[in-house]
């Protein structure tokens, strides 16, 4: 029922494709989805008819209502002429209609009994002489009606559903069709993927697997290539089995574009909303191996040590047709990211746009302002990744799109569309769908460079888009905390990329856009990932004391670091008092504390008089950056007594000299007497 659901809400929302809608379609009526039962129509081989021959139409019944459903018949119709368009083509797909339309077909067939909740499938064939008579000479797609009646008549349940079924009879019409393929990192938390989940990835069934195959079986698409997928099967080393080590290989054999996503496929839009640095790329891989994150046991340290030590640039390297892409997720965009996307290729989608009929003719180049992008069509996308699928629902996929794309070629809508396959795709038979599309006449498989030359760029405004603010700030969380990590490691007298390397890959997984699909686990893995951060910044702080005492008039205050990181650090240690009762005569004294150990730095201070005050310790990497919080603790002030001793003798000394001054003044204002 999912998967039904998927494809009744594609339908319904088809009008907001820009490449293939022009205009509002109705959503199928409230009744249709919560009815006695709900339909399933695929015809065989794409609904593409062939002179001479049957079409075979498959029909999946599910009863969605409340009671058992007694026995009842699938009925079949036609329209005669092809869709105008492909606005009333997916009009008259997402529209129900009361009755069976068109031209009725003679294939029927039987349904059994149907308790709650069960599906039955049946089989129906319409005999191609049959078809022959009833289709018109025009070539195009044509919308195929579906009737279910159960009980006598339909006295039960009446439901309808329609497909597509396509007859091109000798038109040289086409349309452009360009691909784009991911061939992404799965979500992960530390930013490299471990060797058995590779294994598993590049399997024929596996999601890398099938961007292989899927690449091989379209020469003409595009491979969003995640560097992240390069970094960990090099970083694998020796350790990793023969499937793994020979898929670059086969990879770097296709003769497809390759498009340099960011590392770990990062969510663009997210990270600007957070205040990434635009160059937010792995800064090392020193330390890290993909054997290191398997979740399960310990694992044995990489068979090619020489691995972890190379640099980020070379685990990364690759040939790619475009330096850079930028696919921010649908939804996400506003004016200020195209901007900041600078001379990277830029995907968005239609559903981005304030589109244009001018646009859509010409086809996907479009230019905002004075960035260049190319417009993904999301319904062709969406239908492309369901035909991609198993069973009837992707079987009935294909037979939507196949139908979508001919009528576009036949009427001439555009002069290409772009499908860009959903991130991370497990769409096992998606290599057989672009195979067939690429089989059809009316189909032209096209490069993203053949798109970029066809035409010039079309204007078009863009919608203002955003990132919800809830995920902004847990994002901003994450870039903070790493973004100390990093300074930390200015702190770091040697091995400091040990520390701050895997931070970084954390960030980078944490903010990869492969945790769109999972809102709920992205927010536990942030959590986890800033949790993670703060661990790294409290392995160096200020050993924990009694209340210091300032004895004497000078002295040293005698404050210890502690270092659990396995790297050595400089730190500075800073002291501050509430009052004048002691001054410290340096603010701050730099330690160097070993791995794993602690050192002694030294305040000297000079008390000023007995008493109490309210000592601050802090601890700071050189170049300022806060290393945990700051200590306050009471402290008590002994002056030296030779301290006493002198301000006893200064004030006895003011006090007599007051007493001089002030008899001095007393005898002057006296009158003088004559003498006798």
């Amino acid at each position: 029922m999912t998967s039904r659901r998927v494809l009744a809400a594609l339908l319904a929302a088809a009008v907001a494709s820009v490449g293939l809608a022009a205009g509002p379609v109705a959503a199928p009526p409230a009744e249709a989805a919560a009815g006695p039962a709900s339909l399933v129509v695929a015809p065989d081989d794409g609904g593409v008819v062939q002179d001479g021959k049957d079409l075979g139409v498959t029909v999946a019944v599910t009863n969605t209502g409340t009671a058992e459903l007694p026995s009842g018949r699938v009925s079949l119709a036609v329209d005669a002429a092809p869709a105008a368009s492909t606005t009333s083509l997916l009009t008259s797909i997402s529209t129900r209609p009361e009755a069976l339309q068109g031209k009725l077909l003679r294939a029927q067939a039987s349904v059994q009994p149907l308790a709650v909740g069960a599906t039955s499938t049946v089989h129906l064939t319409e005999q191609g002489d049959d078809l022959a008579g009833i289709l018109t000479a025009l070539s195009g797609a044509r919308t195929l009606y579906v009737q279910y009646a159960a009980g006598r008549s339909g006295s039960v349940a009446r439901v309808f559903a329609q497909s597509v079924i396509v007859k091109m009879t000798g038109s040289k019409a086409a349309v452009g069709l360009a691909a784009v393929i991911p061939l992404v990192a799965p979500r992960n938390s530390t930013g490299v993927v471990d060797v058995a989940t590779q294994t598993s990835l590049v399997a024929s069934d596996g999601a890398w697997g099938i961007a292989l195959r899927a690449a091989r079986a379209d020469p003409a698409a595009a491979v969003a290539l995640d560097p992240e997928v390069l970094a960990s099967i090099r970083l694998a080393g020796d350790a990793a089995p023969p499937a793994v080590s020979g898929f670059l290989d086969a990879l770097r054999g296709l003769p497809n574009e390759f498009l340099r996503l960011p590392y770990a496929d990062t969510d663009l839009t997210l990270a600007r909303a957070a205040g990434a640095p635009s160059s937010l790329e792995p800064t090392s891989f020193a330390d890290v191996a993909p054997e290191r994150t398997a979740t399960t046991g310990p694992t044995p340290a990489p068979s090619t040590p020489a691995a972890t030590t190379s640099s980020a640039a070379a685990l990364t390297a690759w040939t790619w047709s475009d330096r850079r892409i930028a696919w921010p997720v649908p939804g996400t965009t506003s004016r200020a990211d195209l901007g900041a996307f600078g001379s990277s290729s830029v995907l968005l989608s239609s559903d981005d746009l304030v589109d244009t009929a001018t646009r859509r003719a010409s086809g996907p180049l479009a230019r905002i302002g004075s960035t260049d992008v190319l417009v993904v069509d999301p319904t062709v996308s969406s239908l492309m990744s369901a035909a991609g699928g198993s069973g009837v629902d992707a079987d009935a996929a294909l037979a939507e799109l196949t139908g979508l794309l001919a009528t576009s070629a036949v009427n001439g809508e555009t002069s290409a569309l772009l499908a860009a396959v959903g991130r991370g795709t497990d769409a096992a038979r998606l290599p057989e769908v672009l195979r067939r599309l690429g089989e059809q006449p009316w189909v032209r498989p096209t490069t993203l460079s053949g798109l970029r030359a066809a035409s010039a760029a079309t204007g078009v405004q863009a919608r203002s888009g955003a990132v919800p603010r809830s995920e902004a700030a847990t994002a901003r969380t994450l870039v903070d905390g790493e973004h100390d990590v990093q300074e930390l490691g200015r702190a770091i007298v040697a091995g400091a990329p040990t520390v701050t390397a895997p931070q970084r890959l954390a960030l980078l997984a944490s903010l990869s856009a492969a945790w769109r699909a999972d809102p709920d686990g992205w927010r536990s893995a942030a959590t986890a990932a800033a949790a993670g951060f703060q661990g790294v910044m409290d392995q160096v702080k200020l050993a924990k004391g009694s209340d210091p005492n300032f004895i004497g008039s000078d002295g040293k205050l005698r404050v210890y670091v502690s270092n659990d990181l396995a790297v050595p650090v400089r730190v500075e240690v800073h002291g501050s008092v509430s009052n004048g009762a002691v001054q410290f005569t340096q603010r701050s004294v730099q330690v160097i504390v070993p791995a794993q150990g602690s050192a002694r730095g030294i305040l000297p201070f000079r008390s000023i008089r007995n008493g109490r005050t309210d000592l601050t310790l802090s601890l700071t990497t050189p170049d300022g950056t806060a290393i945990g919080s700051r200590t306050n603790r009471g402290a008590t002030v002994s002056a030296g007594f030779d301290t006493i001793v002198a301000v006893g003798l200064l004030s006895a000394l003011a006090v007599l000299l007051a007493v001089g001054v002030y008899r001095n003044i007393k005898r002057r204002r006296q009158p003088r007497t004559a003498t006798a």
